[in-house]
């Protein structure tokens, strides 16, 4: 393997990282509040990443072959913009303080248990590097979906289109392609093929490399996040750790390749900065929950509906009082007409046919859903409170949910963020209890990976139960919502 090829590959996925974590710090001018510089690197790179993938389609759609260079000198512009940016406006007030100004006046036995943790957790990092290292490509979505394309794109240095089936089998010449997910995003695709072209030839385990990045900038932007919301780092890393240790994230960090990954670090960290923006009102974090909400979508299909989650939230953030409730009244007056009347079918030019019956759901691109209650509890109990996939968190959050309860009427946003945990909750419940995907809990198959692109949303929110917001250190110094999310 030559020398240049792997310093190429960790151009690929460094300048990205970079980029992305230069233009989040440029947006907070004031000294740095604790939390942020972790913050900018676990955003940063998957923001930075996810725009990767945005300069590739832009190749493909000109025309051009997949090729490293174009994307590399884009990013190198767009660095170099940040940097002028920050030239700019003057420089950046403070220094870097990853852990905080106050480190050093945390108490000794808190420090030396904060060294334990970030010990134990660079460890399993460690073992989960090497786990990509040494295995080949082995998840079964990613060597019959999501890598069949990224390799057919490095191999023949063309965007070769894949097709349905049915086009496949209808065209003699060999120019298509075809596999079972053939209408998915190319994102997912895209990440893969990223260094494989900076490298110059397809390599699996280089495919592989941006999944242990997607991990440790979820585990990164995560913490920054508790520190912004005012825990101490010791608290910080507990609940990071928490995280990370999660069985069930730790296998598709190992066995790299699935686009679950990403789809919980868009959609939770998205999820995250909105709870952020919702107690503070703080702009930069509105616009990074809308920057990575918007890229669910272009991650999974199933990108949508958890993009239709922020909706209802949004709802309460924007009605209050009497709007809200003939708001509620209005919805709920369609909903019961729409139930009278059986329903309604439709089409959208350039998307196709919906179906929207009290038995049936029918979507493009998402699926054919029937309709009826017909789950068991059973499989859900197993998965979540006795097979080892989650340790203990279901607990965790049973007891947070107790606790949560008095609460709500203390502070809006806390009212705001149980309407965002609630309704993915109930989306979760209909997709599992009241749709033919019941089978997917039974048979234990996709019912812990699609949990898992909100648990780590849900985390955070367990966190804020347990963990008030704080002004000071982990204060993002931004004016609250003044009478309308603070109050009750």
């Amino acid at each position: 393997m030559s020398a240049v090829g792997w310093w190429l590959v960790g151009l690929a996925l460094g300048l990205p990282w970079a980029v992305g974590a230069l233009w989040i710090r440029c947006a907070w001018r004031d000294a740095p509040p604790a939390g942020l510089w972790p913050l900018a690197l676990g955003y940063g790179y998957i923001l930075g990443l996810l725009t990767v993938t945005f300069f590739l389609r832009l190749q493909a759609v000109a025309g051009f072959a997949p090729d490293f260079s174009d994307p590399l000198i884009e990013l190198i512009v767009l660095g170099a913009a940040g940097g002028w940016w920050l030239w700019y406006r003057g420089g950046v007030a403070g220094h870097f303080a990853f852990f905080g100004k106050r480190w050093s006046q945390q108490p000794l036995w808190q420090r030396i248990v904060f060294a334990l943790l970030l010990s134990w957790l660079l460890w399993r990092v460690t073992g989960l590097a090497l786990e990509i290292w040494w295995r080949p490509l082995y998840p079964w979505d990613a060597w019959t979906n999501w890598a069949v394309r990224s390799k057919v794109w490095v191999e023949l240095r063309q965007w070769a289109p894949f097709v349905t089936p049915q086009q496949w089998l209808a065209d003699p010449a060999p120019a298509v392609y075809t596999v079972e997910a053939w209408a998915y995003p190319i994102t997912v695709s895209l990440l893969a093929s990223w260094p494989t072209l900076a490298f110059g030839n397809w390599q699996e385990t280089i495919a592989n490399l941006p999944w242990l990045g997607a991990a440790l900038a979820l585990g990164l932007g995560f913490y920054g996040q508790v520190r912004l919301w005012g825990a101490t780092p010791l608290a910080a890393l507990l609940f990071t750790w928490l995280l990370l240790s999660l069985p069930i994230l730790d296998t598709h960090i190992a066995l790299a390749g699935y686009a679950d990954l990403w789809m919980a670090a868009a959609f939770s960290l998205a999820a995250i900065a909105f709870f952020q923006w919702v107690r503070t009102a703080d702009r930069r974090q509105g616009v990074l929950a809308l920057l990575l909400a918007l890229a669910c979508p272009l991650i999974k299909l199933e990108g949508t509906v958890w993009l239709a989650m922020f909706v209802p939230a949004l709802l309460v953030v924007w009605l209050r009082g009497r709007p809200l409730r003939v708001f509620a009244g209005v919805v709920m007056i369609l909903a019961i007409a729409w139930w009278w009347l059986g329903g309604m079918a439709f089409n959208i030019p350039g998307l196709g046919h919906f179906t929207l019956r009290p038995d049936l759901i029918e979507v493009p691109y998402l699926g054919r859903f029937a309709l009826g209650y017909r789950g068991t509890w059973g499989p859900v109990w197993k998965n979540f409170f006795v097979l080892a996939n989650w340790h203990l968190l279901w607990y965790l959050v049973l007891v947070s949910l107790v606790i949560a309860v008095p609460k709500l009427w203390a502070e809006r946003w806390r009212r705001v963020m149980a309407v965002f945990v609630g309704s993915c909750g109930l989306m979760l419940f209909v997709l599992f209890f009241c749709t033919d995907a019941q089978q997917w809990a039974a048979q234990y198959t996709s019912i812990n990976r699609v949990f898992m692109h909100v648990v780590p949303a849900l985390l955070f929110w367990v966190l804020t139960v347990w963990i008030p917001p704080r002004l000071g250190e982990g204060s993002t110094g931004s004016v609250p919502y003044s009478g309308t999310l603070n109050d009750g």
